[in-house]
């Protein structure tokens, strides 16, 4: 393992001698970025605002970087954000990106498409790629050794704590910080930036959304994105495919940002709530609205009855009492008469995730859920049928189903009917699915018996 460390820690100075972390890092903040991955947290953190006041640019991102995630300092979005600006504006991509993503999520503020998007058109003209290494991964390594994280370590005795197999006196020059190691979590944008790299892709699907003038005031969107479950692993991208639908919705299909709530990594009852609020909408429009539904996140499976059932980020997998059933999904916004609703599941029922792994239930093997019936004048598109898996598109930052869903409104300008939708969303993700993972993935869409084939001619704009 030291052989490894010390392999890692010789590569991470060839690349930057030959430039490829794309700003001439200092050895200063290089070095800083190295302790924080050997555990000395502090050290690191401590070394990096001396960089920082230097204006080293690497330092300033690194920083934005820890306030971001609360990586050695008290988080701090506002501060964050002041650095990535400050560091996009002197023209490094790995910058841009996080501050197209925090334009996006409205970290600092109120949420600006407009500047997310500028952002994102300047990243991907330097090359569409984060050069710099990833300090969560490197903060993440560092949390393998506690001993060193809570030791504030004195310059004077730096060079000791280096020595491989040497032991602090504490007592000596060397303070000990009650502090608890923060757990990072993804932030936005960063479902990319997985155990393979650092090197993120925008979607063609996110640089370039389509706007209308068209205003769709009675339509109504609810969109529940659940990533980062509590107990169960988590749902890569599942926050970029909310956030990119929320665009699209708003941009593309012309429904006002009243008209669509948003829902990231929602409990139970946030759930119950948010769909209670649809049930109302419903009700005092006296049914002359457009609804649609989207979810993207776990689905879980009823071993006994094969029911399925939505999981809300603390829900366990193994419990459906802790999930929220489709049949009182259908219920509840099927048994209300309206013009139409229009639900998109980009989830699957087997028991599986978006990697195609079991979740913490004790079955061990994929279910075959029930088809459940819509209810009322509702359409249901799902991502993928019976025992299988709704895998990601790590290519393009999405799970594969919305990517695809998405890549047709992109391409129509939300001139669609869903007739056409459907039928571009069935044959692209079979299709990718099966080049991509080597396994088939078939969205199926389930109707209304009210209804008949008359969805074939309906349009979501």
């Amino acid at each position: 393992m030291k052989d490894m460390d010390k392999t890692l820690t010789i590569f991470l100075l060839f690349l930057n001698s030959i430039g490829l972390f794309g700003q001439s890092m200092s050895s200063r903040t290089q070095s800083a970025i190295e302790s924080i991955r050997e555990g000395y947290i502090l050290h690191g953190i401590e070394e990096l605002k001396k960089s920082v006041l230097e204006n080293d640019v690497n330092a300033q991102f690194f920083m934005g970087r820890c306030y971001e995630n609360g990586i050695g300092v008290k988080q701090n979005y506002q501060e964050a954000f002041k650095l990535y600006r400050k560091t996009a504006e002197r023209g490094l991509p790995d910058a841009m990106y996080h501050l197209a993503s925090f334009y996006q999520k409205g970290l600092s503020g109120e949420k600006d498409y407009i500047k997310s998007e500028e952002w994102l058109s300047r990243y991907n003209k330097k090359g569409g790629v984060c050069k710099l290494p990833n300090i969560v991964d490197l903060y993440n390594e560092g949390l393998k050794h506690p001993e060193k994280y809570l030791l504030g370590i004195n310059e004077k005795d730096e060079t000791k704590q280096k020595v491989p197999g040497y032991t602090p006196n504490v007592t000596n020059n060397i303070t000990i910080v009650q502090q608890v190691a923060p757990t990072v979590v993804n932030t936005p944008f960063s479902s990319t930036e997985t155990s393979e790299g650092n090197n993120h892709r925008i979607s063609d699907i996110d640089t370039t959304i389509p706007t209308t003038p068209q205003k769709n005031e009675n339509t109504f969107v609810l969109i529940i994105a659940n990533e980062n479950y509590r107990k169960e692993a988590s749902v890569p991208f599942a926050g970029n495919d909310g956030n990119s639908f929320e665009q699209y919705c708003h941009k593309t299909l012309g429904v006002p940002k009243t008209n669509i709530h948003t829902v990231s990594d929602a409990t139970l009852n946030e759930m119950r709530h948010e769909i209670k609020w649809l049930q109302d909408i419903i009700s005092v429009y006296k049914g002359d609205v457009k609804i649609i539904f989207y979810y993207a996140g776990h689905g879980i499976p009823d071993e006994q009855s094969k029911t399925a059932y939505l999981l809300p980020i603390d829900g366990y997998g193994s419990d459906v009492s802790t999930g929220y059933s489709l049949t009182n999904l259908y219920n509840n916004l099927g048994n209300v008469t309206s013009k139409s609703v229009i639900i998109f599941l980009d989830a699957c029922f087997s028991g599986t995730n978006r990697d195609g792994n079991m979740l913490t239930a004790a079955r061990g093997v994929a279910i075959k859920t029930k088809v459940s019936s819509p209810k009322g004048n509702m359409l249901t598109i799902t991502a993928a049928q019976g025992d299988e898996t709704a895998y990601p598109y790590k290519e393009e930052g999405h799970g594969l189903f919305t990517y695809y869903l998405l890549k047709k409104l992109q391409e129509t300008k939300g001139n669609v009917t869903l007739g056409e939708l459907g039928d571009y969303i069935q044959t692209q993700v079979r299709r990718q699915s099966v080049v991509t993972n080597g396994k088939l993935q078939s969205p199926s869409i389930l109707v209304s018996p009210n209804i008949g084939n008359s969805w074939k001619n309906w349009k979501l704009k």
